[in-house]
């Protein structure tokens, strides 16, 4: 069961009233209520209202209005019952302003035939007189204000309420100012918008009783104002390929008629003396570099202008970022445009505003702008018809500097006109991956708010919007040799799906085979090291007589044909200019004689035989030593190959070699001034063993002399 208000009025005219003959107190539309009044046995209360009027025909009038419930979707029937005290005797005659009348409701349900009373509702008529609606007229118009003329036909006060004539609600002027019958009451709106037509109604009462409906309204128009202000103007250049010349991008804001100071026509721009009138917001001129000025009008005149110096070095500023435009049709019959704003470098001014451009596509003259702060990233176009697609523009504007805009095509039930197609990928490595998409005119009648694109993993995804100045997209941080998945989403929902694959990673198998390969190859140079200083210490190395020359000489099997063989170099032994001389020293073998062995445990010697001569002595000399028979040779052959080793010439018995030798040059220079004088030219003989070295003075070389010898050398161990 639901329960229904209506709200009722019914007007009665003086002529309409009957009277009843069971009651003569009472007057009534349909004589039926007589008796229904007498039976009545329900009553009910209403919050109701009467006001008495006399209509342009000059007829009295009474009006009842209330409020009811009901139960059901129709209203019921009813009608109105006045009583008056006293008999009355004629009915047309008790709407009076003097009259006291007792007002009363009958309500009839229809469904079931119930009537209802409401109770009495008293009424003094003089104090609920409505009086007639008055005149308006328009007197006169100036740049913010309408002058109007009120005419009421009784005495009392009258209001005033306007409006602009596009809107829908009215505006009350606070004061009502009396007036007297039949005389003109002036009223003056003031504050309005220049070039304007506005809307206007009056409204009249006496001293008492209830304000007259409204007027007829009237309306009215002010007058243009020359704008004030100079038009903000931004401008943007581009270079023509013709001739060098530039081409001029000039846009202005769109002002409110009151922040201009006046209604703005059109815009005069003046370019290296060329003058042209521009009715739109945006001009396009081709000029060389120099100045140009640009002035707002209208019919009252022209506002001062905008000077602007047109410099070629200037560069395109940047543009918006990811405009998108979506709808919310039908519970909302708007347009909301989306962007990010620019990433500007220091270099570059601040965003003052950005204009926003929308015209229809198959009719683009008939464009309309509207101007958005510099901090906003989004707004709402409500002017835009359902049937229409529209070109809408975003530009920045950088004090008098124009970025460049960006565009896109919407509609109010689609949103955004363009749709993501062809996604794939560019290019794969261990880590990153490439995609690339299109746009493309949407071709079905579907309604996206937003595009993505997602790189997913079971573990793991990556996901970024798509807006139309993209083309391509770089994800990073992947992991090698993984299988992923590239889905197309829109508004979450997922368009398509590309399976792409990470490619595989070496750098983990190298990074684990090269510690391997320099620890290796560490051991390796630390082992042959450690050998090398482990065996030099230990095992320090002993010359090996095979290779020696002593060895050699030894060793040769024609060892008679080369017997004369020097064993060390003369030039290694000559030493000169120590008696003021020349002197020469010779070194030849020992032989032994064929009469005496050598000890199976004594090294083999070697006999130093040293020679001076006060006379210069040939390079080439080489002393001769005596004969060793073959016998001996075979002997000394056979004792060298069993003892070899203990025959080794190693590093050690040569510097002791060196020391013998120094001391036997030391002994010879102490003798050799004796020597010389009897003539015997004698050797110092210094013979060296590799147990023993000794130095003695040479004798005679006779077959005794090696046993002398031998026995000086036991005398100096």
């Amino acid at each position: 069961m639901f329960i229904v208000f209506f709200s009722s009025e019914v007007t009665v005219r003086n002529w309409e009233l009957k009277r009843c003959e069971e009651n003569a107190a009472v007057c009534v539309t349909d004589q039926r209520d007589c008796k229904r009044l007498v039976s009545a046995a329900a009553h009910k209360t209403l919050n109701m209202s009467c006001f008495y009027q006399k209509s342009s025909d000059g007829g009295p009038s009474v009006t009842c209005s209330w409020k009811q419930e009901s139960n059901q979707n129709y209203k019921p029937d009813t009608s109105l019952v006045f009583t008056r005290r006293g008999r009355v005797s004629y009915c047309s005659g008790i709407f009076n302003p003097a009259a006291v009348l007792n007002v009363s409701v009958r309500m009839k349900n229809f469904q079931t035939g119930a009537e209802a009373w409401s109770w009495p509702h008293t009424m003094f008529l003089y104090e609920a007189v409505k009086p007639s609606r008055p005149s308006l007229a328009l007197i006169g118009s100036s740049e913010d204000s309408l002058v109007v003329s009120v005419k009421s036909s009784s005495d009392g006060s009258c209001r005033l309420r306007y409006k602009a004539n596009n809107a829908q609600q009215w505006t009350l002027l606070p004061d009502s100012i009396s007036v007297g019958a039949d005389r003109q009451l002036i009223f003056t709106i003031k504050h309005l918008q220049t070039f304007s037509v506005y809307r206007a109604a009056a409204s009249c009462k006496l001293e008492v009783g209830f304000w007259s409906d409204w007027s007829d309204d009237i309306s009215g128009k002010t007058l243009d104002r020359a704008p004030s202000k100079p038009p903000d103007v931004c401008y943007r250049l581009e270079k023509t390929n013709s001739n060098g010349s530039l081409l001029l991008f000039l846009m202005w804001k769109a002002p409110d008629p009151g922040d201009a100071g006046g209604r703005i026509l059109g815009y005069q721009v003046s370019c290296d003396g060329s003058v042209q009138n521009v009715t739109g917001a945006m001009a396009l001129l081709v000029v060389e570099e120099g100045n140009c000025s640009v002035a707002a009008f209208n019919t009252a005149g022209r506002s001062p202008a905008t000077h602007l110096k047109v410099d070629r070095r200037r560069g395109d500023l940047p543009s918006i970022r990811n405009l998108w435009v979506s709808s919310s049709y039908p519970d909302e019959e708007a347009l909301l445009v989306r962007w990010k704003l620019p990433i500007s470098p220091s270099s570059v001014p601040p965003i003052s505003y950005l204009n926003l451009r929308w015209s229809s596509e198959s009719n683009p003259s008939t464009s309309r702008w509207s101007t958005v702060d510099a901090f906003s990233s989004s707004t709402l176009i409500k002017d835009v018809g359902s049937a229409e697609s529209y070109l809408i523009t975003v530009i920045p504007v950088y004090h008098h500097l124009c970025g460049r805009p960006q565009s896109l095509s919407a509609d109010l039930k689609h949103g955004a006109l363009l749709e993501v197609v062809g996604l794939k990928v560019a290019a794969v490595n261990k880590t990153t991956v490439t995609v690339k998409w299109a746009w493309q005119r949407r071709s079905g009648p579907i309604r996206v708010r937003r595009y993505s694109v997602m790189l997913r993993t079971d573990s793991d995804n990556q996901n970024v919007s798509l807006w139309p100045d993209q083309s391509r997209h770089t994800f990073f941080n992947l992991t090698p040799y993984t299988q992923y998945s590239l889905l197309l989403l829109a508004d979450d929902v997922t368009r398509s799906i590309v399976p792409v694959t990470t490619d595989f990673d070496e750098l983990p198998a190298v990074a684990t085979a090269t510690p391997l390969l320099l620890l290796a190859a560490t051991v390796f140079i630390i082992s042959i090291l450690s050998r090398t200083v482990y065996k030099s210490y230990f095992f320090p190395p002993i010359s090996s007589p095979r290779g020696s020359t002593s060895g050699q000489w030894l060793m040769d099997p024609n060892l008679q044909k080369s017997i004369d063989r020097n064993i060390l170099e003369i030039e290694d032994f000559q030493v000169r200019d120590v008696l003021g001389d020349k002197s020469l020293i010779t070194l030849n073998p020992n032989p032994l004689l064929p009469s005496e062995e050598t000890h199976e445990d004594s090294p083999l010697p070697v006999q130093l035989s040293v020679q001076l001569s006060t006379l210069k002595l040939d390079s080439e000399y080489v002393s001769e030593a005596p004969q060793t028979s073959d016998q001996h040779r075979h002997e000394a052959h056979s004792r060298f190959n069993q003892k070899e080793e203990q025959l080794d010439v190693s590093k050690r018995h040569f510097d002791e070699f060196e020391a013998h030798q120094t001391s036997c040059e030391e002994e010879f220079l102490l003798n050799s001034e004796a020597q010389n004088e009897h003539g015997d030219g004698s050797y110092l003989i210094c013979e060296t063993d590799y147990v023993t070295n000794s130095c003695f003075r040479a004798m005679e070389t006779t077959a005794s002399a090696p046993r002398e010898l031998r026995g000086k050398q036991g005398t100096a161990d």
